[in-house]
């Protein structure tokens, strides 16, 4: 039956069968994914179980060398996968609520993943002959590098995907609603930002003497751009980085490959100046100006504010629930304090 061959067909039907086989691929293969993530964290898990037989270099890496990737694994699992299988027949409702997921941050087990795939890497290298003798008995012709991989390569895969499905929904626009059009496409577009995110998070491994997994663990990396930094502190311009964390945003010196922390601003005690060719961020201690073109400084100029309205959101919700347990008048001027202290630390300035 043709896309356009009955009028009959609702705007989903019409959808679902334009979309066919890029929906079966995307359902396949994200079947084979969630197998392949299974099977091989039973495999390798298996080996840290056998210590006697185990390079000493090896003892008590297992976090180092699988990372978060049985995280990963639930996530599919009991997640994404279901939901691809339950709305295989209502795209609206599966791009809907993928989206969701992605928004509510349940993907940044692969920001997490991507920051540590350096030092799994090369705990693997380090032990390349090791493992390679291990792919017969195992059962793994392609060995452990390219499970390792698997992670990364199936994120990248779903801009991909969505991509076609937005091709195919232009092709057949006459019969498909403008609502499943806007959700690819804004999925496709959060997707791509997610891979983005993942990527940058890498660079956080430059940082000379940052204890990434720690920090990454205590506080959710957000986006890293490039710029030029006149450092008032230092009295010098350089080359910089510039990492948001959803409690701090920090700027380094870059040096070749290396990046040098030079300094760190707190979240919420900051103070964001927007200017016509750069901004600055400022607090007691530090103040630095960013030179960027406009479209890089509105960007930056967004992303602070959300992180201080979050910050605030936060704050404010704290001071609600000590509300719960004081109720008296002593209780009330405590909150107003409270409140007065957040709105002094709090400084946005467009």
């Amino acid at each position: 039956m043709s896309c356009s061959g009955n009028s009959r067909l609702t705007s989903g039907d019409v959808a679902e069968q334009c979309c066919r086989n890029v929906l079966n691929e995307l359902i396949c293969t994200e079947e084979q994914y969630v197998e392949d993530l299974i099977n091989g964290i039973e495999r390798y898990s298996r080996i840290f179980r056998r210590r006697s037989t185990l390079p000493p270099g090896l003892v008590g890496q297992q976090h180092v060398l699988l990372s978060n990737i049985t995280e990963i694994a639930a996530l599919h699992r009991h997640r994404i996968l279901p939901l691809m299988l339950h709305h295989r027949q209502q795209l609206e409702l599966l791009f809907e609520r993928w989206y969701s997921l992605v928004e509510r941050d349940f993907f940044y087990c692969y920001v997490l993943f991507v920051a540590n795939q350096r030092n799994s890497l090369h705990l693997y290298h380090s032990h390349e002959l090791y493992f390679k003798r291990l792919q017969k008995p195992m059962g793994d012709p392609l060995g452990i590098r390219s499970f390792l991989l698997k992670p990364v390569q199936r994120i990248a895969k779903y801009p991909l995907l969505l991509n076609r499905f937005i091709q195919l929904f232009f092709e057949h626009r006459q019969g498909i609603s403008k609502h499943v059009f806007t959700l690819a496409c804004r999925l496709e577009k959060r997707l791509r930002e997610l891979l983005e995110r993942a990527n940058q998070s890498d660079q956080l491994n430059d940082i000379k003497n940052f204890r990434v997994s720690s920090i990454l663990n205590e506080a959710g990396f957000v986006t890293m751009g490039d710029f030029q930094l006149i450092d008032v502190t230092l009295r010098r311009c350089y080359t910089c980085k510039l990492f948001a964390f959803n409690t701090c945003i920090i700027y380094t010196e870059c040096k070749g490959n290396e990046q040098l922390l030079r300094g760190t601003f707190a979240l919420p005690d900051v103070c964001f100046v927007a200017k016509q060719k750069s901004f600055l961020l400022c607090n007691k201690q530090h103040e630095c100006e960013f030179l960027c073109p406009l479209a890089l400084l509105k960007k930056w100029e967004s992303i602070v504010h959300r992180l201080l309205e979050q910050c605030v959101s936060m704050a404010i919700g704290d001071v609600a629930k000590d509300t719960k347990h004081y109720a008296d008048d002593t209780s009330g001027q405590q909150q107003v304090a409270q409140r007065k202290s957040i709105n002094r630390t709090i400084w946005y300035t467009m």
